[in-house]
């Protein structure tokens, strides 16, 4: 294993996804009591899924790589600093163009130029994009007591590490920045092939086996997340390190979570996994259990709670990187257009999962606080 390009795109993959759940942790602090935390969900995942559906049209083989890394660098920095100086909704929106765009660029590249090497060390870094978001937040919030404008500008510097990008070995990738098609006759050849491809075939071969799964699997988890845990509060201990206030609480659970992510995309060299049917199963069990949870808390332990965080995040994780090496073993033949198709296809499929459980956590979080204050709980509603 090339354990250089390995770590470059671990790296990349790390990058890419901090900024989207340093935003998601903070969704407490960001909304006001009586806004639905779903709605930080909403715009932290809406135009990166328009941003995605449109790609094949109007980014695919039209904008190089390297503009599109400029862009991640410049417009992820601002985003941040529009949401410490109170341009939150705006700021979200721009952070999420960027995390669509990122993620479409470097699967695409992974795939067509590295293969399995690059797309593990991509879901691995992803997935410790997601505990060290989570813990940069927990530190710099819970334990320090630094403001949430300072824990948002500190992030602003971390799209920086896409200047990583061009350190990516060029004897096995190279991207031109100008295709001009009258004088290189490969560039031709592969624009042709590309405008060839049928593409609603392809949609149609990996909708059941891996993208209905990895929809719904997202679906349920972010729910979860954004949803339903933040119900999930339970007293709080005089004395106590950890939980000061309830978010702290809520930021527990995202850390836990991400945790269980970060190990389960760091198994694809290890373990892999056929039918991620299965998991997308055990994970809307795991929803509904959290659920039941919310309504009547028949456990009351916050600790129930953060073990059922750790493990929908085992199940999430395991899901992402088995589709992609899935996908990416079934076309290892095809062209690299092919190849770049489906990787940019199939993300689309987990950002629509997030997007429906976004829209239903703005109804079901307002409702199961009520039902909550209903019947005397009402920590929901403390800060």
């Amino acid at each position: 294993m090339d354990l250089t390009t390995y770590s470059k795109f671990a790296i990349l993959g790390l990058v890419n996804n901090s900024l989207y759940v340093i935003i998601l942790s903070l969704a407490m602090d960001l909304t006001s009591k009586n806004t639905p935390k779903s709605l930080i969900l909403l715009l932290n995942i809406l135009p990166a899924l328009i941003l995605k559906s449109l790609a094949p049209i109007i980014i695919h083989n039209r904008v190089s790589h390297v503009k599109r890394v400029v862009c991640l660098i410049i417009i992820n920095s601002l985003a941040m600093w529009l949401i410490a100086f109170k341009k939150v909704y705006l700021g979200i929106i721009l952070a999420s163009l960027m995390s669509g765009l990122g993620e479409l660029t470097f699967l695409q590249i992974a795939s067509s130029k590295f293969g399995e090497n690059g797309i593990n060390g991509w879901s691995v870094g992803t997935g410790f994009a997601g505990i060290c978001g989570s813990l940069f937040v927990l530190i710099i919030t819970s334990f320090f007591r630094f403001s949430i404008t300072t824990c948002l500008l500190g992030s602003s510097l971390i799209p920086l590490g896409f200047f990583l990008y061009w350190t990516l070995p060029q004897n096995e990738y190279h991207q031109m920045d100008n295709i001009d098609l009258t004088q290189n006759s490969m560039a031709t050849e592969e624009n042709f092939e590309d405008d060839h491809i049928d593409k609603l075939g392809l949609v149609k071969e990996l909708l059941y086996p891996f993208m209905l799964p990895l929809m719904l699997v997202y679906f349920a988890e972010y729910l979860i997340n954004q949803g339903i845990t933040p119900v999930l509060l339970f007293p709080l201990k005089d004395h106590s390190i950890i939980f000061r206030k309830y978010r702290d609480q809520y930021v527990l659970y995202g850390t836990v979570y991400q945790l269980g992510v970060l190990i389960s995309r760091s198994s694809g060299n290890y373990m892999r996994i056929k039918n991620v049917w299965f998991l997308s199963i055990l994970q809307v069990i795991n929803l509904f259990m959290l659920l039941i949870e919310a309504l009547y808390f028949p456990i009351e332990s916050v600790y129930f709670i953060i073990f059922c965080s750790f493990y929908e995040g085992l199940l999430g994780g395991s899901s992402y990187v088995n589709v992609f090496l899935n996908v990416n073993e079934i076309y290892r033949n095809s062209s690299s257009h092919k190849r770049e198709f489906c990787m940019g296809v199939v993300t689309i499929s987990d950002s629509f999962g997030i997007l429906f459980a976004a829209l239903t956590g703005l109804v079901l979080e307002p409702n199961l606080c009520k039902h909550q204050v209903a019947n005397g709980r009402n920590y929901c509603k403390s800060s």
